[in-house]
């Protein structure tokens, strides 16, 4: 049987945090279980960034169990929630940030995290990624069955800033990251303008009230000389999912 894979997204930056959680998770994961480590570098609380972290890296470990950790309504009645998907399953907050993800490797079905056997107690009012999550996905990796956890629900929170609106000829979408170099990354999938950037045409952005024209490129290097050029990842342009920026 292959070794388990845990992945983590938090906002918990250079901190101890991390490798607490870490701790956690060997002490009841299987031997062997890999924990590899998206980002620990979201902006403090910033809901939307981790999420577009999670929906860019985590498909890559497909049949990984993926904890997510940007938490502002920790301690709180949010709800923990932990996903079963056709690529593996999802642990953390029902506050937006996994719904993405959650949409993207096909969700089966989602249970509350309400059975204290699968956490580590006492329970943190402010650390619930070392005490619920980390524990949880410890469990899953071990091989105990979702519906263990607690029970099935069926609202999950969505995430409206990845919401796309495809209306005549206008497609609504929002930037959802802006990365070091300077480029923004809107929630429009490659592949609903894929067809326009192929035909080279220049394409008009509405940004905050602002239009601004930019023409389709296929390399940054094409920019030069440009005001704006905005490229679609031909990789993954058949992937709904795939972003534009």
């Amino acid at each position: 049987m292959p070794s388990a894979v845990i992945t983590l997204t938090t906002d918990f930056g250079w901190t101890e945090l991390p490798a607490a959680m870490r701790g956690v998770i060997r002490q009841t994961a299987p031997p062997g279980t890999e924990i590899v480590d998206i980002s620990h570098g979201i902006p403090p609380q910033s809901i939307i960034q981790g999420a577009y972290a999670m929906l860019t890296v985590c498909p890559i470990y497909r049949g990984a169990i993926h904890v997510g950790v940007v938490d502002p309504g920790v301690g709180t009645k949010r709800r923990a929630v932990a996903m079963a998907t056709d690529g593996g399953f999802i642990v953390g907050p029902d506050n937006g940030l996994l719904a993405p993800l959650a949409h993207r490797l096909g969700l089966k079905r989602a249970v509350a995290l309400t059975n204290g056997k699968y956490w580590r107690v006492p329970v943190s009012a402010t650390f619930h990624g070392r005490d619920i999550f980390a524990p949880v996905a410890a469990h899953l990796a071990a091989g105990v069955p979702l519906e263990n956890l607690g029970a099935l629900v069926n609202d999950l929170q969505t995430l409206p800033a990845f919401e796309v609106h495809d209306v005549g000829n206008e497609i609504r979408g929002s930037v959802i990251n802006i990365d070091p170099f300077g480029n923004l990354v809107f929630s429009i999938p490659a592949g609903l303008v894929v067809d326009l950037l192929e035909s080279r045409r220049k394409l008009e952005f509405r940004v905050g009230g602002r239009k601004v024209f930019a023409h389709a490129v296929s390399a940054y290097g094409e920019i030069e000389g440009k005001t704006f050029g905005v490229i679609a990842n031909r990789a993954t342009s058949d992937d709904a999912a795939s972003p534009i920026e």
